[in-house]
């Protein structure tokens, strides 16, 4: 497992996953450009490390596209064979996330190579890009961890919330309503405090955003969910301005203050949200995170994620974001049997409108109990608008033969069904303003299964070979594997 995301650079490029761009490009709106473009023609992982204005400046590097396009890179910062197959990848973190390995403390990390406090703190020392043409300014945070505490239990959350510059030492950060940072705020403001301690961390270890970005339970500390993943603890240490701690080896970390008194906040945005649209063209009132001290290596490497690409790039093929292991979870937790796996049907990332469940078709309304099941799930809101539900023997990694079964098993009357005005996540581009006034800052689905399962009453037919459905005429699975073996034999590439 990689102890930095130096580590991962290394091994990005010894796979050929890393391409140095050494030419002078802007951090306003070209980044972007490139990274859009990039991800159209299959590129690698690009890290910048030319940036107009930031030649001379503390932070000189950024650090993109790791997380977006091909699946290996993904594997390989969850610590797993290229190899592996995508359901079997989410297989395995879904046992590993139900332990808990704690982090262990230590007393020296890498990110306090460089501590600034004071007049000394500056913000616009990172290559902080403008990432889309009407994005309202630069966004430093957009791939790594806001970090709280829980000030009755301790517990420490890491979430993933997009923050902008607004200056030397102020930033703002775009918390949705029900997060657990706001419920540790909101205590804070129950016991008459004005503030709450939080750290911004930034080119962390490769997989802290990744859990960041996942719905955990309250009361879960995602720095344990990284141990178990990894099997092995993380190594946080101290902050210097707060009893919270953070990854020990990421390159920079923001510690603060978050101003929590209405009249403080400041127009943030508009940003490029993960369905590829804007959620409107106005700014937004936002909390400020007031820096006071920030520490980081030398020369520190900024990781950024590219949001907002829409549905004209495909921006993360056979990319499970970790959202879906709690789906499965779920739906085990809840006793519902012949669950064969879980997968996003869409490439949004934080949030998934469809879910695909693969099942063992065991009784007369086996798919209607998953969808239900899943519409129940709370805090999983923004998931599951629409469920599709196939038999077992289909791979739901390939969206392809998912179409495939739909378009072959499912009985439209009898297989689509429609729940209608539950909440829905906000940022739908199909959700007008006035239904996210009306339902209080969220959004209203009317949440769709669609059942591509083989009808259970279907009886056994001899021009079937015996069996409840039509034949494939597929190579059998020991020919494939055998044609696989010899494929280089074949001088096939």
């Amino acid at each position: 497992m990689y102890k930095d995301l130096r580590q991962f650079i290394k091994a990005l490029e010894a796979t050929g996953d890393l391409v140095r761009i050494r030419a002078e490009v802007d951090w306003d709106e070209e980044i972007g450009g490139i990274i859009e473009e990039a991800l159209r023609r299959d590129q690698p992982a690009l890290l910048f490390e030319n940036i107009k204005d930031h030649q001379r400046t503390h932070g000189r590097k950024l650090l993109t596209n790791t997380q977006l396009g091909l699946f290996r890179r993904v594997l390989m910062a969850w610590g797993l064979s290229e190899n592996t197959h995508p359901l079997e990848a989410l297989r395995i973190l879904k046992e590993r996330c139900r332990q808990r390995v704690k982090p262990v403390v230590v007393s020296k990390g890498s990110c306090k190579e460089v501590i600034e406090t004071g007049d000394k703190v500056n913000l616009l020392e990172f290559p902080s890009p403008k990432w889309h043409a009407r994005d309202g300014g630069r966004y430093i945070h957009t791939w790594g961890a806001i970090v709280t505490r829980d000030p009755d239990s301790g517990w420490i959350n890491a979430g993933l919330q997009r923050g902008q510059v607004h200056g030397k030492d102020r930033m703002t950060i775009g918390f949705i309503e029900k997060s657990h940072a706001l419920m540790h705020a909101a205590k804070y403001l129950a016991k008459g405090g004005k503030s709450m301690p939080v750290a911004v961390v930034l080119g962390a270890p490769p997989l802290v955003p990744y859990v960041a970005c996942a719905p955990f339970p309250a009361g879960v500390d995602e720095f344990d969910v990284v141990g178990a993943i990894q099997q092995e603890p993380l190594e946080v240490i101290k902050c210097e301005t707060s009893d919270l701690v953070v990854p020990a080896h990421s390159e920079i970390i923001l510690e603060g203050e978050l101003l929590l008194d209405p009249s403080t906040f400041i127009p943030e945005g508009p940003f490029g949200e993960y369905p590829g649209t804007y959620l409107g063209l106005d700014k937004v009132m936002r909390r400020v995170l007031q820096v006071k001290c920030v520490t980081h290596r030398q020369d520190p490497i900024l990781h950024g994620l590219m949001e907002g690409l829409g549905p004209h790039v495909s921006p993360a093929r056979d990319f499970p974001y970790l959202e879906t292991i709690g789906l499965w979870q779920n739906l085990e937790d809840l006793g519902i049997p012949g669950i064969k796996g879980v997968y996003p049907g869409d490439s949004l990332g934080a949030g998934h409108p469809i879910i695909i469940v693969s099942i063992d078709n065991m009784y007369y309304g086996h798919a209607r109990h998953v969808a239900t099941a899943l519409w129940s799930v709370h805090g999983k809101e923004l998931q599951s608008k629409i469920v599709i539900v196939v038999d077992s023997d289909v791979d739901i990694t390939d969206k392809n033969a998912v179409l495939n079964a739909v378009a072959q098993r499912l009985r439209p009357m009898e297989g689509i069904t429609i729940f209608p005005g539950t909440i829905g996540g906000a940022l739908d581009p199909s959700i007008v303003p006035e239904i996210r006034e009306m339902t209080g800052g969220s959004g209203r689905w009317d949440r769709v299964l669609i059942d591509a399962t083989w009808p259970i009453e279907w009886k056994p037919r001899p021009e079937w070979g015996g069996q409840k459905h039509p034949i494939y005429c597929n190579a059998s699975k020991e020919l494939l594997e055998q044609v696989r073996r010899r494929w280089q034999e074949y001088g096939l590439k």
